[in-house]
């Protein structure tokens, strides 16, 4: 979706400096005037806050005879003011908060149900034995603190947007998607009740979007106005096998958040993002991986970037900061409040907003769909944005349950199995390719497809195990290229009226394409996204074998389309049409070295630098361009 400039959230994930998660029973006035004041200084226009619900909903549960239940209180025997059982000098405090973000410029992103928190539960005492996402005493108790907590902040013109909580998939374990759907949709809703003028964001960790997982990706599209990531350099997304500042890790979260929003059919934005730890990397890649995410995830589509988190808290002493090695030392500021160099890049990003002479960022321009088969989701979807990229074009995504959008090419990534689509969908995009001219490329790994003959025009000598390395000669752009792969199940197979791109050492076919009607079908006979995923340093090293080749082999003609085109593959671009027939040129280096971008304009273009150089792209950052007829 198109980005308001003025409406980008650039920021930071905010526990206070002096009590970490404690900050609402230890309030201090002073400590939060001068932390907010430092972060609106250094570029920060929104964060992310947390109202603790253990502190906020201190209801306990009072017991009789044999262990009845007897009534609810607030701590120390004391009645409580109201049915919310919410504290209502903790709602004062929070106003305040509310007051100094205003008096600061920043807004807030206000992360309602904070029962889960860096590794650690703060429930309610009365639940705190209960499931909160199931439990009905829980499902009641986090209505009333929703309604009465949303009903009393409403007011703060600060609040600029709620959130369901943070990560709240994490508080309590569900047995299907129904019991994470109604959850979710229960609090929205009461939400809304109280408060329908702002948008409600997910604030979820690691939702997929496979049909039969419980927290995904469509749910969370339909029950709330916006989809947020917090990809980090970690297992949860694959972006642990590389250093932060060097593509794959680098790419990983922009390729997130376009497939969060595509699949949820709602904007997205990178909401959370660290360092973890000084191990995993310096402060100074810790810059750059903050760097990258926010010229990247703006370039595509990413409505904000949020930082986790503030400051530090070494100095703290309370769980879950005395747990764990990494909920420390997270902060733009260290521990004497001094800024970091990830708060010296937020100060930079937020000037280059301010400095840039157009209003809106259009939409970037999609060249294919990518659409994830029954056997593999993100591991095919994230590297597919990767090939992409490197290849020269952009894609979108959609799973193989949902509707498919006509587009020019359509990628369908490492198949496997009995079923890896529906026959609506294989039929619609066979449709696209015969009668429409769409290019059609599928990769595959023991993935069957009915009519194969006709669509693919080869004929299979049957399937065989394999798991050994082989070595595909691929003749692509007047060039033979020699690719490695493995593939857990190897089709045998010869052309018939296909043309043959590429063989391995044994003779057997490995790439081919096959006119189809008006268009074209590509099929690879290994599953090429999800060997990479699945292999370590393979993109970032400094000699990468140029698999990005077997996607520009399918998307010629809409590379040939572009108006701007790196030399570079570690360079990523993104075009953005104009109303006047022109466009806002954004080009990305997803390495830590600076890189010549060596910038390819169609004949009849000129570009006009607006940020940085055509030259010259410092690591792990971008630069823009206005792209004007001549």
């Amino acid at each position: 979706m198109a980005t308001k400039i003025k409406d980008f959230m650039l920021g930071v994930n905010y526990w206070d400096s002096k009590s970490g998660t404690d900050m609402w029973k230890s309030f201090d006035p002073e400590v939060i005037d001068d932390d907010l004041r430092r972060l609106s200084e250094s570029g920060v226009n929104c964060i992310r806050c947390f109202p603790n619900w253990r502190d906020f909903q201190p209801v306990v549960k009072l017991l009789e005879w044999a262990g009845n239940f007897r009534e609810y209180r607030f701590p120390d025997d004391k009645p409580a003011p109201d049915s919310s059982y919410v504290d209502p000098v903790m709602l004062e405090r929070f106003g305040y908060f509310c007051e100094t973000a205003e008096k600061y410029n920043i807004r807030l992103i206000v992360s309602i149900v904070t029962g889960w928190m860096s590794g650690r539960l703060f429930l309610p005492p009365a639940i705190v034995n209960k499931n909160p996402i199931t439990d009905p005493e829980a499902l009641m108790f986090t209505r009333k603190f929703v309604r009465r907590f949303v009903g009393f902040v409403k007011k703060y013109p600060a609040v600029y947007a709620w959130d369901l909580g943070n990560e709240c998939n994490c508080m309590g374990q569900v047995s299907s998607f129904h019991q994470a759907y109604t959850w979710a949709a229960m609090v929205a809703d009461a939400i809304r009740a109280e408060d329908s003028t702002r948008m409600i964001m997910s604030g979820m960790h690691g939702l997929e979007a496979a049909e039969n997982k419980s927290w995904r990706i469509i749910d969370q599209g339909e029950i709330t106005d916006m989809m947020t990531t917090h990809p980090y350099s970690s297992p949860t997304i694959g972006s642990d096998s590389d250093p932060m500042n060097l593509p794959r890790t680098t790419y990983f979260p922009t390729a997130q958040t376009c497939y969060y929003s595509s699949i949820g059919g709602k904007p997205a934005m990178i909401q959370e993002q660290g360092g973890f730890s000084e191990m995993l990397g310096n402060l100074d890649m810790a810059r750059d991986f903050a760097r990258c995410s926010m010229i990247s995830g703006f370039a595509n589509g990413s409505q904000g970037y949020l930082w986790w988190c503030a400051f530090e808290h070494l100095h703290l002493s309370q769980p879950p900061y005395t747990w764990s090695m990494v909920e420390r030392e997270l902060g733009i500021f260290n521990s004497a409040k001094e800024p970091k160099p990830i708060a010296r890049a937020i100060k930079a990003f937020s000037e280059m907003l301010d400095s840039l002479p157009f209003d809106v960022l259009p939409d970037r321009k999609i060249d294919a769909v990518c659409i994830t088969p029954s056997n593999s989701q993100w591991p095919g979807a994230s590297i597919a944005f990767v090939l992409a990229k490197q290849a020269g074009f952009d894609i979108t995504f959609r799973h193989f349950t949902q509707s498919i959008p006509e587009a020019p090419i359509y990628i369908i990534p490492s198949i496997e199995g009995w079923a890896p689509l529906y026959r609506e969908v294989y039929d619609f995009v066979l449709d696209r390719v015969e009668n429409h001219g769409a290019a059609l490329y599928i990769s595959t790994d023991s993935g069957l497809l009915t009519t194969f003959e006709q669509v693919t025009g080869l004929r299979s000598l049957g399937m065989r195990k394999s798991g050994v390395r082989n070595t595909g000669h691929f003749k692509l752009d007047g060039e033979t290229v020699s690719l490695d792969y493995i593939c857990n199940k190897e089709l045998l197979s010869e052309a018939i009226d296909a043309e043959v791109l590429a063989k391995n050492d044994a003779g057997n076919v490995v790439y081919a394409r096959h006119s189809y009607g008006k268009g074209y079908v590509y099929l690879l006979g290994f599953g090429l996204e999800t060997y990479l995923y699945n292999r370590n340093l393979t993109f970032s090293t400094g000699n990468m074998p140029p698999y990005y080749k077997i996607y520009a082999e399918f998307a010629k003609e809409a590379l040939e389309a572009r108006i701007v085109r790196a030399g570079d593959t570690i360079i990523g671009v993104t075009e953005h049409p104009t109303d006047d027939g022109n466009a806002i040129i954004i080009t990305v280096n997803y390495g830590d070295k600076p890189l010549n971008p060596q910038l390819k304009v169609k004949e009849g273009y000129k570009l006009t630098s607006v940020y940085g150089s055509a030259e010259t792209i410092e690591g792990c950052n971008g630069a823009i361009f206005f792209a004007e007829r001549i």
